[in-house]
């Protein structure tokens, strides 16, 4: 399948390290060889860069780990195509974005949604795929979902989840669904298999800082935990808020 990246923090920091660590895994130490994406928030805008190309030999991927972009959220993938024949162009590269209600929504899938395009219970609305992944078609959905929950004033954690429930409830019945989903200020968590967190807790730039990582499987020696499944993990500035 493929691997996710997420990182949520009190003040900006950057992810240097883990993407130092997860960019092996993109063809050279791992199989997850056909594209790479990382979107590093600003305020309500995502910076995206994506290509279809492995992980461990983009330069670009190279330049971006050395850069030290800073963010509060971070949303990272790298891709193992599946079915093959949904190959390597960046309509079909994670992370996935549009906008909704003046804010970049950025959306990354590990797992496979077989079936989902014939389903009626998955037919969309106002967004639609750009590629062919049921990837895309998830997010789609999960933003057709979240834009009938806004009148146009800002979504809280709890209007995020009530949203959201119901659509992630009702895919993980078609297969594997682990997700990671931002607006800028939430970073929405969700497996029904596999995805690790750590939490850190440090004085950073004399600011007492929090900051929560996920990742597929752990990308260091620190205690990572798996985070419960099944339950939508809402994440604000570095820590899991009540949903």
């Amino acid at each position: 399948m493929c691997e996710l990246l997420g990182m949520s923090a009190k003040h900006e920091t950057d992810v240097s390290h883990s993407l130092a660590l997860l960019r092996p895994r993109g063809g050279e130490i791992g199989p997850h060889a056909d594209g790479w994406g990382l979107a590093f928030y600003e305020g309500r805008e995502a910076r995206v860069f994506k290509e279809p190309v492995p992980a461990a030999e983009s330069r670009c991927l190279a330049f971006i780990a050395e850069y030290d972009y800073r963010s509060t959220i971070v949303i990272g993938h790298i891709r193992k195509a599946n079915p093959p024949e949904f190959g390597r162009t960046s309509a079909n590269t994670h992370p996935f974005s549009r906008e909704l209600k003046g804010r970049s929504w950025v959306f990354a899938h590990n797992g496979k949604l077989p079936g989902i395009d014939a389903d009626p219970r998955f037919t969309l609305e106002r967004f639609h795929p750009i590629g062919s992944t049921d990837s895309e078609h998830a997010f789609c959905l999960l933003l057709d979902r979240l834009a009938r929950a806004t009148d146009g004033s800002p979504l809280g954690a709890a209007d995020v989840a009530a949203a959201l429930r119901p659509p992630v409830e009702a895919l993980c019945e078609l297969g594997e669904f682990n997700f990671l989903l931002s607006d800028g200020m939430h970073l929405v968590a969700f497996a029904n298999t596999e995805l690790h967190y750590v939490v850190r807790s440090c004085v950073e730039r004399g600011c007492r800082q929090e900051v929560v990582l996920l990742a597929t499987t752990a990308l260091t020696d620190e205690a990572w935990l798996p985070i419960e499944p099944g339950r939508l993990h809402i994440f604000v500035e570095g820590r899991e808020t009540a949903a």
